[in-house]
């Protein structure tokens, strides 16, 4: 699975190369209703910080007026194919320390019930992978709680010191995609990490 290494590797300098915003936001704690929550990735600058590590994966920012009118990020993804990397998205990840939070939360929204998964690099460059499934058409919800991923059992890029505790207080690289048996559409609204 070098795959994800490459990946991994790529995007972590990615996040870190003169591509960067060069004013990044600030820390962008909002509050809705009880829950605070910190700002992983947006896309109110459109696909700025989004790849594709394949062509054949198409991207665009729409908005959806179901999830606040809020500006979206669409992947048409293909059929599989046999390098597993083939559907992966990345985001540069805005607030990288994580710590304040208890889980990745996500709001998603397939043409169609699909599993995907959902990475990142914790400070230790160790790969944790989380997967979900996800119910027909619709936006719906999804926690990654940190007290319950576990590191990749697949694949472990160079340097990850393994057996070391998860530690979320430098997230570099995030990606998600897919694992699905055909092609499709899903959509992603705003990316945070919650405290509940």
């Amino acid at each position: 699975m070098a795959w994800f290494a490459a990946a991994a590797i790529s995007a972590a300098a990615a996040c870190t190369s003169s591509h960067a915003r060069s004013l990044p936001r600030a820390a962008e704690v909002s509050q809705t209703g009880e829950e605070h929550s910190v700002l992983v990735h947006d896309f109110t600058q459109g696909l700025y910080g989004v790849r594709a590590l394949n062509s054949a994966v198409k991207l665009r920012v729409d908005r959806d007026s179901n999830v606040g009118d809020e500006q979206v990020l669409v992947i048409d993804y293909p059929a599989p194919d046999a390098d597993p990397a083939s559907r992966d998205v990345a985001f540069d990840v805005e607030n990288r320390n994580w710590t304040s939070g208890h889980a990745l939360q996500l709001r998603l929204k397939p043409s169609h019930p699909i599993r995907i998964s959902v990475s990142w690099l914790d400070r230790n460059r160790v790969a944790y992978t989380w997967w979900s499934d996800l119910r027909d058409a619709g936006w719906q919800t999804i926690r990654v709680p940190f007290g319950e991923i576990k590191p990749n059992p697949y694949f472990q890029p160079p340097g990850a010191k393994l057996g070391s505790s998860l530690d979320v207080s430098d997230v570099r690289y995030m990606a998600l995609s897919p694992q699905d048996s055909s092609s499709g559409e899903l959509a992603i609204a705003r990316i945070s990490v919650v405290k509940q």
